[in-house]
């Protein structure tokens, strides 16, 4: 797996000793020179070989900024729209930067040592008619991670549609977004956050009263063994969808749900501060194939929306 870096002596054992060389940008390959240009990367440019993490082959490359001056989730959409190709699978990694946002344009604050990661696989070999599916696998991957890190000592879980907690404490969140064309996935774009070495202040709310890290676990994982790890578990669930189909993924997502069993919330989105009346209440009885909520005593699966834990709601008056 090839590794293209503006700082390589940040990334720890992320690459094969020895391994880093310093190349001019003129000498990459025209994608890899308009993919490195496209991410706002420095103007000196080092190459390292890793590794594969995951299947064998999977990655093509990963690129690593010391700091992303945009979105990259934003900019590889926009690239993509305007017919950046690829050479395979990227993953594209900012060890800080700015305008980093999860669902909705939500704020995600980026802090040293933490994970943010954007992820693009061109042609997945998955059908147009999984897409709806797809949103599973970051987070599922993320669980994935977050257990083999810690050999099976932690136990996050994920509260619907796409967070990952730890201990009732954030520690994660993922963005999916597809291009189809005809009746296949043309583009799997991820987005990719977790919490290794720092907690952000994040102001608490009920829809996410507290957030929390790896480190304050007790997980002494580095940011390169988490990368790694992370970029392992993506693989191998990419390809599981497309392999088995996207539906596949449906059984480990109930059986990592926290909000089964559990009485909720769902609110209109965008639901926030205080006084927004909750649209739907009740206890959550499954996950439906479409991944919709199946809540006690109400007579509709409920299929968008935002979650928040109604215990959370009444601590914060919505």
């Amino acid at each position: 797996m090839l590794i293209l870096s503006d700082c390589p002596e940040r990334l720890g054992g992320f690459a094969r000793a020895g391994s880093w060389s310093e190349v001019r940008q003129d000498f990459l390959s025209p994608s890899d020179e308009a993919l490195w240009r496209a991410l706002g990367a420095g103007e000196r440019l080092w190459s390292g070989t890793a590794p594969d993490p995951g299947p064998p082959g999977f990655w093509s490359r990963v690129l690593v900024v010391a700091e992303a001056p945009a979105s990259q989730f934003d900019t590889l959409r926009d690239r993509l729209d305007g017919g950046l190709e690829l050479p395979g699978p990227v993953a594209c990694l900012a060890l800080t930067g700015q305008g980093f946002h999860g669902q909705r344009g939500r704020p995600w604050l980026s802090a040293p040592g933490n994970l943010h990661l954007c992820v693009v696989v061109p042609q997945p070999r998955i059908a147009a008619r999984d897409v709806g599916m797809l949103t599973l696998g970051p987070a599922l991957a993320l669980v994935d991670a977050v257990r083999a890190l810690s050999g099976g000592a932690l136990r996050p879980g994920i509260k619907w549609v796409n967070d990952v907690l730890l201990d009732g404490r954030k520690i994660g969140g993922t963005l999916t977004l597809t291009e189809t064309q005809g009746d296949r996935v043309r583009a799997l774009l991820l987005g990719i956050g977790l919490n290794v070495a720092t907690s952000p202040p994040v102001p608490p709310t009920a829809f996410v009263p507290s957030v929390g890290c790896l480190a304050e676990a007790g997980t002494t994982a580095t940011l390169a063994e988490a990368a790694a790890c992370v970029l392992a578990a993506v693989g191998w669930r990419v390809n599981e969808a497309a392999e088995a189909g996207a539906a596949s993924l449906l059984a480990a997502y109930r059986d990592a749900s926290l909000v089964v069993g559990r009485e909720v919330c769902v609110f209109e989105d965008p639901a926030e501060g205080a006084g927004v009346p909750a649209c739907i209440r009740g206890t959550v009885r499954g996950i439906g194939a479409d991944l919709s909520l199946i809540l006690e005593g109400v007579p509709e699966p409920v299929t968008r929306g935002r979650l928040a834990f109604a215990e959370d709601c009444l601590r914060f008056g919505l």
